[in-house]
This record gives C-alpha cells, sequence and structure tokens, in this order.
C-alpha cells in the first residue's frame, strides 16, 4: 500500500516546512558517490568540520513494505572521516551512520551526499482511529506500539530522514516520510495520522506545537508525468525530460533555484534545467530518477519551494557513466560559433551548423571501452560529402581513432578508423528536414549497432576502434574537413561510457519526444 498523493503532500509540506530545510541545512550535501556497487563518502561530526573518526556505517535491505531489516553490510571510517562499502546490493537504499551520541539515518542512498551527523530527538504522535498495532522506523530496530488511544512514543530516534511505517497483523498498511532538523528542540511531535478505509494513507493536519504549518498549495505542486510504455526492466538512473506548460504556476515557481524536485518517497532528486520561460508558462526540466522500476506506468514527482535559493545540481552523473551531456542551449563550444547557429531543436534550442563548424567535446575519449552515443538530428540529406555525426580524430589520412557518420561514397552510415570501414546494415534513413530523429550508436563487446528513435536498425557488426598513443579531439557534427559538416541540426547530444540498452534507448526517446517542442 502506498501513500496516497494528498497525503504525502501535506505530511511532507508540514514536516519540512516546520522542522526540516535539508537541502537548506546542508546535513546531506556533496560526497557520496554510486560506482556500480560501492558507495564511498565522508563523515563529519554535528560541528560540520570535525572528522568521525572510526564512525559506524552500515547500509541495509530495508523499506516500508518489509517486516524489518533483510540484509546489511558494514563498515567504519578513517581518520580522515572517510569510507567505502564495496559489493553494495541495490536494494540496500537506508544508510546509518553514528559516532557515540551523533548519527545520521539516510532514508535513500544517493549520489553525492556527505554525511554531517547530529543528534537523537524523542518522537510521539498518533494514528487516528486505531487502538492496535505498532509503528517502527525503516533501517532500525525501533518500534512502538499503539496504546489504547492510538498514542505512540519513541524515546530517542535518529536525526536524519526518517520512514514510519504503520503495521497491524503483521501487515504494513501506511508509511510517512518526514526528517528530523537541527532545532534545539530534543523532542518532536507529528501531527495526528489516519488510515483510511480504502487502505491509502491520509493526514489529519493538526497543530505543530513548533509553528503553523503552510498551506501545500502554497508550497508545493504535483505533477504526473504518464509513460506511452511501461520499461520491461528497472532503470537506474534514468533522466526523465519533464513538460511543465500549464501544469504548474510559473508566477510561484518562476525561478528553479527556489525549488526542488520531489520523488513520490519524499526523496530530492537531481534536476537541471533545459529551458525555464515564466513569462510564457513554459519550461522543461531533466529529472534524474535513482530507479525506474520495471512495468511502472506513470511517474509522480512534485516541486516544493525551498527556504533558501539553491542552483540545481544537475541531472546527468558522471557517477551514472554520463560523459557528455548538451542541451544546446548555450552549454556546447560551437567552433567559429555565430549568432545564426542557434535554432530550435526537438526540445528548447538545437544548432543549425555551416560549412566548417562543430560542437567540441575536447580531448574526450569513450571509445576505450563499451560506449553509447545519441543525438537527434533534422536530416537535409546526402549533399555529396561525408557528413560526421561524432568523430575522435585530427585528421583523415592517419589520426582517426573512431568516427561514425554518413559516408558519402556509397550512400550509407559508416564506422571507420582508418585500417578498417564497416557500413550499418539495414540502416534506411531518409532525408527530412521537417522530422527530427533520434540517432544512437551502442558499442558493446567490440561491435556496434546503430539505433533511430530507440530501435534497432542494423545488426551488430564487429568493430573494435583502434588505439592511438596521441591525444585527439572529439567532435561531433563536424570535423577538421571544412565539407564534412553535418547537413541539419542537431540537439540533445549524450556521450556515454557504457552500452546503453534497447530498452532504455526505447524510453528515452519515448520520453524525449514527448517533451519536444512542436504538437503532434
Amino acid at each position: 500500500m502506498k501513500l496516497s498523493k494528498n497525503c504525502f503532500v501535506s505530511l511532507f509540506v508540514i514536516l519540512c516546512g516546520v522542522w526540516v530545510s535539508c537541502s537548506d541545512d546542508h546535513r546531506n550535501a556533496g560526497g557520496v558517490t554510486d560506482i556500480g556497487n560501492s558507495i564511498a563518502g565522508t563523515v563529519t561530526l554535528a560541528d560540520g568540520v570535525t572528522p568521525a573518526v572510526a564512525a559506524r556505517v552500515v547500509a541495509y535491505a530495508d523499506s516500508w513494505e518489509s517486516a524489518g531489516i533483510l540484509d546489511s553490510i558494514e563498515t567504519a571510517t578513517d581518520s580522515l572521516g572517510r569510507f567505502t562499502l564495496d559489493d553494495v546490493p541495490r536494494e540496500m537504499q537506508v544508510l546509518y551512520v553514528s559516532k557515540d551520541a551523533e548519527n545520521y539515518l539516510a532514508r535513500v542512498v544517493k549520489d553525492s551526499v556527505d554525511y554531517i551527523l547530529g543528534n537523537s530527538k524523542s518522537l510521539t504522535g498518533s494514528i487516528a482511529e486505531q487502538t492496535m498495532g505498532k509503528v517502527r522506523i525503516v533501517g532500525t530496530s525501533l518500534e512502538a506500539f499503539l496504546d489504547s488511544n492510538g498514542n505512540f512514543a519513541f524515546d530517542a530516534v535518529p536525526y536524519g530522514e526518517l520512514s514510519l511505517v504503520y503495521v497491524k497483523d503483521g501487515a504494513s498498511l501506511a508509511h510517512y516520510e518526514f526528517a528530523t532538523s537541527e532545532s534545539d528542540s530534543a523532542e518532536m511531535l507529528l501531527p495526528p495520522l489516519a488510515v483510511s478505509e480504502n487502505g491509502d494513507s491520509v493526514l489529519v493536519i493538526a497543530e505543530v506545537p513548533e509553528g503553523t504549518a503552510p498551506d501545500p498549495a502554497d508550497s508545493l505542486t504535483v505533477i504526473s508525468v504518464e509513460l506511452s510504455g511501461a520499461p520491461m526492466e528497472t532503470l537506474y538512473g534514468f533522466v526523465l525530460p519533464v513538460k511543465f506548460n500549464d501544469k504548474i504556476d510559473f508566477e510561484k515557481f518562476s525561478d528553479p533555484a527556489a525549488f526542488q524536485v520531489l520523488s513520490e518517497d519524499g526523496a530530492e532528486l537531481n534536476f537541471e534545467v533545459d529551458y525555464w520561460t515564466p513569462s510564457a508558462s513554459q519550461g522543461v526540466l531533466w529529472v534524474r530518477l535513482d530507479s525506474l522500476p520495471a512495468g511502472t506506468q506513470r511517474v509522480d514527482l512534485s516541486l516544493a519551494l525551498r527556504e533558501k535559493p539553491l542552483a540545481p545540481q544537475g541531472a546527468f552523473l558522471e557517477a551514472d557513466s554520463v560523459m557528455a551531456s548538451l542541451h544546446m542551449n548555450g552549454d556546447a563550444t560551437i567552433h567559429a560559433a555565430t549568432d545564426s547557429d542557434a535554432a530550435y531543436g526537438i526540445i528548447g534550442y538545437g544548432a543549425t551548423l555551416s560549412a566548417g563548424q562543430y560542437i567540441s567535446l575536447d580531448s574526450m575519449n569513450p571509445c576505450s571501452g563499451d560506449f553509447t552515443l545519441s543525438v537527434w538530428a533534422l536530416w537535409n540529406g546526402d549533399n555529396g560529402n561525408h557528413q560526421i555525426l561524432f568523430a575522435k580524430r585530427a585528421s583523415w589520412a592517419d589520426s582517426t581513432l573512431f568516427q561514425w557518420y554518413f559516408e558519402a561514397n556509397s550512400g550509407v552510415f559508416a564506422v571507420y578508423d582508418v585500417l578498417h570501414w564497416d557500413s550499418l546494415p539495414g540502416v534506411s534513413l531518409k532525408a527530412d528536414s521537417t522530422q527530427w530523429k533520434m540517432l544512437s550508436l551502442v558499442s558493446k563487446n567490440d561491435s556496434v549497432s546503430m539505433f533511430v528513435n530507440g530501435k534497432r536498425v542494423s545488426e551488430p557488426i564487429a568493430f573494435q576502434p583502434r588505439e592511438l598513443d596521441m591525444a585527439l579531439p572529439f567532435r561531433v557534427g563536424g570535423n577538421d574537413v571544412e565539407d564534412e559538416t553535418w547537413n541539419g541540426s542537431l540537439d540533445e547530444v549524450r556521450v556515454v561510457s557504457k552500452a546503453r540498452s534497447a530498452e532504455w534507448l526505447r524510453l528515452e526517446y519515448e520520453t524525449q519526444y514527448a517533451a519536444k517542442n512542436l504538437p503532434d
């Protein structure tokens, strides 16, 4: 059973607005990196400066749907407060850190998070119209039974992000997400909580001791994104483009630095702006999802106002193997750029390159292992010249590490590395200056295949980019030969140092197409 949307909005706003400003006080900001199955970070004491030496760090496999902790792994910090946990299963999504009387509980393990410890607090509350059962805190052994009036109490709960679960007859009936603050008060009182007859959790708004709860309508807006096709596999670190238009009050949410994006469970999500134009009530945000479970048909997100401005932290992370992500909204370096380069793209702005121009990615090299290259393209067709999509080369004759391009002599899309040339069989891409297409090339286990609009259009062919002992520029849409510029427009460039699955590319295409500029 999941927390209903109305309950979550009210509860999260009350707790964040009164007790918490998690994103503003930086109690869990900057540093942990989830690299594959490893977590590494730094722990400091409550002063935010002193390293927490020999602090206990435990990752737990637990959730509100579980009866309790299923498994755990543990380590300790070194003399600088640093720690590493290796081989962490993805189901371990709760992290507990403690040093003497100070501690921190993180409800969801995230990228880029250091831990600043705090002090435990007492917690009291009640479940309306319930006289039996218990409540427990996910990621701990703490539980408290309800009395005859539905009241419960904890003498001490961890500092940090808490998930409180109401359990009756062995079943988890509701969960409530909130966070503790670093206020001087050692006591917390939750407003009365209730479970409706249909099983959805709801909040009975009541007086909160430390202030008046803000009106949820003034500080938080819920956005639902329908997926045209549910993923067939769970995708981790998927970045979802969300188009707003009239979905929100742009006067209220006029500055992306003034709000945060929250998951359905209340976790703050990384996001970045493609474009945001309050005067026209238009905008697109790219939101990173920690995970997108298989079978998901709808993603529920919330925008919540911050107490203090904080610039968006970015959605495309190095920890997710993303080497480059360009929205062509001023974030790209274009060789010999002019004002006429800017054009409308598939989402927001794109770029139309002229002869001799290209997008520079410096000396980036994704070709040392598996990789995925993607770009949205408008194509005006064959102009008698080769046309570059991506090239890692300094010159055609003797220093081409890798090139993906339209080969004019044969009229095919191909890959090339001086010693080896291969067409990509089965690719039939018609020139169309009005229809954007998402082009992707996936290299996996020394073979490559091409995708168009999220569908594989060529069988994998053996191709291993050769290694050259020299630094070579990496370019998009052109190279050192002036007339080999892409004949059309480009947008949404991605370079990833891993082979994306066919399911990832399908959903990437469908969600980006849904956020496009032009209507069907």
